[in-house]
Parts: C-alpha cells; sequence; structure tokens
C-alpha cells in the first residue's frame, strides 16, 4: 500500500545519526521515492536553532544500558484516531528497535466510546497511566493528532527532557509549539492512515486487534470514508487494515456507538435551547448547555443535534463550573457542519480561541475567567467573555461565518441554461418525433414544449415518451401528453429550484422572465435541470488529492511555523499519464476549449 518510509532518526536512533543530528545544525529528513502513483511522505526539514540539538548525542555507556525507554501521547479526551496512532507508532518504534520497551499514555480522559472499548481491550496494546511512567528514564517521546503542548495536559513537561520528539499529525495547517527533533504532518482524512502507512512499509506484523484500532481510527474520523478531508489513502489503508484482520464487528459496534444517559440528557437540552440563523439559504443554529460537570462525548451530541435541527452549520457551546476553591466556568465550543462548501470551522475557532481541527469538524475550549487566547484579536468576543455571556460568544462566531463565509447565494438565473441554448419541443410533434429529438441530445431526459408565438405550454419527458411507445401512441401530438407544473422567476433561488425538483420528480424546471403575467402569456428565459444543481454542489468536480488519476504527488508545498514540506509540484510526466489517460474524444473535447493562435476570445454573449 504505501512507499517505503525513511523515519528520519528520530524513531530508532542510531549514535551515527545522533552525532549527524549534533554536527548539522539544520538536516532535511527525506522520505524514499515512491513506487509509480503513490505519494511519498514527504521530508521535513527544520530550523537550526532547535534547543534540542544539544541532547542530540549519547555517550557509551547509554548505549549499553538496552533500548531507550519510550512513549507516545495521545491528546486529552482522546478518540479513536489518536489512540490507534499511537499504539501503531509504538508499536513500530518497537519493531525497528527490535525491543518491546514503547507505551502508550493516555494524558487525560477518553471519549466515551474510547472508554468502553478499552474497558475490554485495554491489555491488548501496551497502554500505562501517567503516574505509572518514570519520566526521568523517558528518551523518546511521540506526539499523534495533536501539535500543541496545551493538549497532552500534565504529559506537557515530558517533552523538555526527552531526546527526541517526534510529532505525527494530519493538521497540515495547525499551528505548533512543539520543538520537535521530526514532524510527519499529512493532509489526510486520519493520522491512523499516516501510521498504517508507515506500518506496511515497514512490513511489520500487527495483530487482529492492531488492525481493529487502526480501521476505527480511519472510521470515525473520516465518517467511514464520507467526510470532505477522505483521500484515496484513507481508503487504501482501511483496506490494508481488513486484509490484516480487522473485525467487522468490532468495527461496528464502536462506529456508531448508542449515546449514554448523559449524552441524552445534553441532546434534550440542546434542542430545547437551539437559536437559528438563516443566510443565503444556510441554516446555522446556536446552541448552548450548562451542565453540572464535566461530560464526555459532547463531539456525538453536536454531531446528533446538527441533524436533528436540520441545520447546515452547528455551534454548541457546553459549559460547566470547574474547582472548588477557586471556582471559574469553563466553556467547550464544538463546532460542526454538512458539506457547505463555503465554510470553514477550523478557522473560525481557530482565530477566536486558538481552537482547531478541520473545515466541518473543529472544536476549541476557554475559561471564562481568563482572557481569551486567539490568534485575531476580536474586542466583541472578549466583550461578551467579560460580560458571561456565552450565548453572546456564539452569536458573534455565527455572524463571523455568516459575514465572511457565506457567499450571496445563486439564483435559478445565475446557473439557468439560456432558452437560445434550449432544446424545445413544439405543440404540433408527435411523441415519436420528441422521442428523436430528446436522443439526439445526449443527455436531455425532458425539454419545455413552446408555441409557435414564443409561449411555454409544457414540458415533456423521456418518460412520457417511452409510455407512449408502449401503448403504440408514438403518433399522437405531444401536446397530449405535456404538463407544466412548477415555473421559477430569475431571482428564485438555487436552494428553492432544488426543492421543488425534488418534490416534483421532474428532470427540469423552466425559468420565466414574465412570472407574473398570465399564465398564458409566459415567456420560457431559461431552464433549471438536475445537471445545473449538481453543479452548483460541486459534488463530482474533480480535486488534486494525492491518490487521484494522473496526480501522483501529495498535497501542495504547505509551510507553518519552521517547518517545510519539501514536496514536488505537479511535472511533465504528470501531465503526460492525465493526456494518455484521456480517450480520443476527450482530447479533442480538451484541445476545442484551449485558445488557438489568432483567436480573439468570445463575446459576453457567447461567454454566458
Amino acid at each position: 500500500m504505501a512507499a517505503p518510509v525513511a523515519f528520519a532518526g528520530a524513531l530508532a536512533p542510531s549514535p551515527r545519526d545522533r552525532s549527524a543530528r549534533a554536527s548539522s545544525s539544520s538536516r532535511a529528513r527525506a522520505a524514499a521515492p515512491p513506487p509509480s502513483g503513490r505519494p511519498r511522505l514527504g521530508r521535513v526539514i527544520r530550523s537550526s536553532s532547535s534547543p534540542r540539538d544539544a541532547h542530540a548525542s549519547h555517550d557509551e555507556s547509554d548505549e549499553s544500558a538496552g533500548p531507550p525507554l519510550g512513549v507516545v501521547l495521545t491528546h486529552v479526551s482522546a478518540d479513536f484516531d489518536t489512540l490507534s496512532s499511537a499504539v501503531g507508532l509504538a508499536k513500530l518504534r518497537d519493531h525497528r528497535l527490535g525491543a518491546q520497551c514503547t507505551c502508550v499514555v493516555l494524558p487525560r480522559g477518553a471519549s466515551p466510546g474510547v472508554s468502553h472499548y478499552l474497558a475490554l481491550h485495554k491489555n491488548k496494546f501496551p497502554i500505562k497511566e501517567f503516574r505509572a511512567v518514570d519520566a526521568s528514564r523517558l528518551e523518546w517521546v511521540g506526539v499523534v493528532d495533536a501539535q500543541r503542548r496545551d493538549r497532552l495536559a500534565d504529559c506537557a513537561s515530558w517533552l523538555d527532557d526527552a531526546k527526541d520528539v517526534v510529532v505525527v499529525d494530519h493538521h497540515a495547517l495547525a499551528t505548533s509549539d512543539i520543538d520537535a527533533t521530526e514532524r510527519i504532518i499529512q493532509e489526510v482524512g486520519a493520522t491512523a492512515t499516516v501510521v498504517a502507512e508507515m506500518l506496511e512499509a515497514e512490513d511489520v506484523k500487527i495483530t487482529e486487534e492492531d488492525a481493529t484500532l487502526l480501521g476505527l481510527g480511519i472510521h470515525t474520523d473520516t465518517g467511514s470514508l464520507t467526510f470532505e478531508a477522505t483521500t484515496p489513502r484513507d481508503a487504501k489503508a482501511l483496506a490494508y487494515c481488513l486484509e490484516r484482520g480487522a473485525s467487522q464487528k468490532v468495527l461496528a459496534e464502536y462506529v456508531n456507538p448508542n449515546l449514554t444517559p448523559e449524552q441524552r440528557e445534553v441532546i434534550a437540552r440542546g434542542l430545547g435551547s437551539t437559536r437559528q440563523t438563516e443566510a443565503e439559504g444556510l441554516t446555522i443554529a446556536a446552541v448552548n448547555v450548562e451542565c453540572d460537570e464535566y461530560t464526555p462525548g459532547m463531539a456525538t451530541c453536536a454531531k446528533e443535534l446538527l441533524d436533528l435541527t436540520d441545520s447546515d452549520v452547528l455551534f454548541m457551546a457546553v459549559s460547566y463550573v470547574h474547582g472548588k476553591k477557586n471556582p471559574y466556568r469553563h466553556v467547550s465550543v464544538i463546532g460542526r457542519a454538512k458539506p457547505v462548501k463555503t465554510v470553514d470551522l477550523g478557522e473560525v475557532l481557530t482565530n477566536a480561541f486558538a481552537g482547531g481541527g478541520h473545515p466541518k469538524a473543529a472544536s476549541a475550549a476557554f475559561r471564562m475567567d481568563q482572557e481569551l487566547k486567539t490568534v485575531d484579536a476580536n474586542p466583541e468576543l472578549e466583550a461578551r467573555r467579560v460580560a458571561g455571556d456565552i450565548d453572546g460568544i456564539l452569536d458573534v462566531l455565527v455572524g463571523t461565518v455568516v459575514a465572511t463565509q457565506v457567499p450571496p447565494q445563486k439564483t435559478a438565473g445565475d446557473v439557468m441554461k439560456r432558452a437560445a441554448n434550449v432544446v424545445s419541443a413544439r405543440p404540433s410533434m408527435t411523441m415519436g418525433e420528441v422521442g428523436g429529438l430528446l436522443e439526439r441530445e445526449h443527455g436531455h431526459r425532458s425539454c419545455p414544449v413552446i408555441s409557435d408565438d414564443g409561449v411555454l405550454v409544457g414540458v415533456v419527458s423521456i418518460t412520457e415518451v417511452d409510455v407512449a411507445a408502449i401503448k403504440g401512441q408514438l403518433d399522437r401530438p405531444v401536446s397530449g401528453y405535456m404538463k407544466l407544473r412548477s415555473a421559477v422567476t430569475l431571482t428564485t433561488p438555487v436552494s428553492e429550484c432544488e426543492r421543488i425538483l425534488v418534490e416534483n420528480g421532474e428532470g427540469c424546471i423552466p425559468v420565466v422572465a414574465n412570472y407574473e403575467d398570465d399564465k398564458k402569456a409566459w415567456k420560457l428565459a431559461g431552464l433549471v435541470t438536475r445537471a445545473t444543481i449538481l453543479n452548483t454542489h460541486e459534488y463530482y468536480r474533480s480535486k488534486r488529492m494525492s491518490g487521484g488519476r494522473g496526480f501522483k504527488g501529495p498535497p501542495p508545498k504547505t509551510k507553518f511555523n519552521e517547518v517545510f514540506f519539501a514536496e514536488d509540484v505537479l511535472s511533465m510526466d504528470s501531465i503526460d499519464d492525465v493526456e494518455a489517460a484521456l480517450s480520443a474524444q476527450e482530447r479533442e473535447s480538451l484541445e476545442a476549449l484551449l485558445p488557438r493562435e489568432g483567436d480573439k476570445g468570445t463575446t459576453s454573449e457567447e461567454a454566458s
């Protein structure tokens, strides 16, 4: 599945690796060239200013003491992605060292599903409690699915004394305050995908339980391969898990677990406190729930509320009073969104609270008694915090989405196929003639019927033609079969056009310019079809993602903090591969779209 990976020297450093790291102030860690069609895992170049170079060398007495002790840390409130990645990374390091000397630690708590899973499976994995680890002996620390120290709770202090720190994550644009000797950041749907690729590349033997846990990580972080961030690599990694014996019974049980009584209570309260805002065809919900104590599994509640409230975007604030001597209100804000292409909740919550996540799933946490940690200072947010107004904070978030991420909704007039380009029938035509017309116009399953004086009188579909053929009535006039159930105006929102198409089951909706006039005088301005609606959603617009047809490389070059991903841009070889994959007809169609020497361009009317 994956290309052989040079996991630099930090995973299992040799004396030569350490001395090289000490003598070289800045060093590129390059992945081995991948086989054709597979992306390389990336090279990481770190800054020479890293103070960790001071720890780079060991003396010989350290080497004779046995394999260096290592630990892999999940983030707080561990989910299946971080847990499975931690277990896999520990397995990979032990494989390299030839000894079992790497354990996994959950810094603080886990989601309800993970807690239930570990109650039955914990003994299958090298998991230790925080207090059972002798931090003074730690030489190597791995961090998975996180890039900030505050996501590691008290375990963050272990990073300061470890000689090697390796970060593996799939949040490519996340900011980091961890001084790492190596970062492996890949823009895929789950960190478990990155770890699974490395395990396969090293031909590491994993158990059925290991494979199942990795499968859970991929399933839950990609929505069973349905989330927008999912890539072909995630699907291949999941296939690898199944090939290694992942249990479908366990996957089925934990991917969609039953709600706990506490979660059901939060959802009930959330339904009662939901406030919705309509903006350009989108419904944005704000939910404020106060709990008596910390309640795990709130991300699941947010997802359920998104569906139950029939919202497109949802911000959910869950708060509780923490501490006895110096109590304060702790607030977690969880954002969830359906596939709304313009909304990036990760950006919103990162800027507002230094949170993080994905475009459609993000979160942040803060204390009401402390000044907000923000990327982009927002005086209004801070004022609402000082006033103790959680509803007001949610209102600011909703307003931010509306103002910055929700463009004006397109109308029928914007997206319709104009009347001059629409294939139409005449009332005097026979059903056989209409069938021939639709057959010649490939992809057309219905067409409007226009009278000789240009008035829209109906719509006829290929279904009516088929019915007429069965009845032997292809010689009958189309006027006996055509219908005109509905029409829209030039200013009708696309969302309303979609609703009409779905409810009426028609293949197209006529757009009329004089809708207010008598129906008998309607003039066709254009046509909104099923294809029109699909194009506005961009469901099938090809993406330049690793693993896609013709694109061999990983995502585009990315830079953040002191980390660079030295990845190849699209090469001419890749372009040749794309052209080779095209049929002759596709190449002709493509060439017809390219400008030719001497072309004067198209007029605005032609462009429309």
